[in-house]
């Protein structure tokens, strides 16, 4: 080692060996924060496929006729009211570079193993329908996304956070889909997840719109409810 260019070549490679250790994982990181997930910031909708009926009235013959009444509108949800399963909530439109649908799908749930304290606790299980209906691709991390909202149990309504988890999941028996997916325009993905919560019903579910930030994001709230005033979808907008 006494010659200076064998010492100098050791260093660099010592140095370059360094930097792979400690600049790499950086940049992996920063790769994975690019694909988090694609910011929604148009309002979510669910449109009535047909006009919502007025009543009818009775009218004898030769009386007046009463002031023509207003013509039906279409049922509309929109934030902050909860959309139920089976809705087709529309974010943009097929003109939209960021366009998207969302379909809240198979709610359901079973007894689990207990949990750390010993305390008995349920897995849920849900589906969510993503179609890309915009011009542009669509990034969608889910299990960072959604999440389980509120439960109903026997001791009240509880409100949380209950993500999904590949614990959950395995013991469910159903896949985990815990990466970032792109949608090409015009592609549609179901995605599924489980979640440990408390023993009683699932109520309702959250998914957040930007998943760039870790908080103030929009969120589309769904109840565990099928549509009672409606059925059916129009056109992708």
């Amino acid at each position: 080692m006494n010659n200076p260019q064998a010492l100098q070549e050791v260093q660099r490679t010592m140095l370059l060996h360094l930097i792979d250790v400690l600049v790499a994982p950086v940049f992996m990181f920063f790769a994975v924060l690019a694909c988090t997930g694609t910011p929604l910031t148009d309002t979510p909708v669910y449109i009535c496929p047909t006009p919502v009926p007025l009543p009818t009235s009775t009218v004898l013959a030769g009386t007046p006729q009463p002031t023509p009444r207003p013509q039906p509108t279409p049922y509309v949800i929109l934030p902050p009211t909860d959309f139920f399963v089976g809705d087709a909530v529309f974010i943009g439109t097929s003109v939209s570079e960021n366009g998207v649908r969302f379909r809240l799908q198979s709610v359901g749930s079973q007894p689990a193993s207990p949990d750390g304290n010993g305390e008995p606790r349920n897995v849920y299980t849900w589906q969510l329908e993503v179609k890309n209906i915009g011009t542009a691709d669509y990034e969608v991390f889910p299990s960072a996304q959604m999440f389980l909202n509120e439960i109903s149990t026997a001791y009240g309504d509880q409100t949380g956070v209950w993500s999904a988890t590949r614990e959950a999941a395995d013991e469910a028996g159903v896949p985990f889909d815990d990466d970032a997916y792109r949608l090409d325009s015009g592609e549609t993905r179901v995605f599924r997840f489980a979640a440990y919560g408390p023993v009683g019903q699932a109520s309702r579910f959250a998914f957040q719109l930007d998943p760039t930030v870790s908080d103030g994001s929009e969120i589309v709230t769904w109840t565990n409810q099928n549509n009672p005033h409606c059925a059916g979808d129009i056109r992708d907008p």
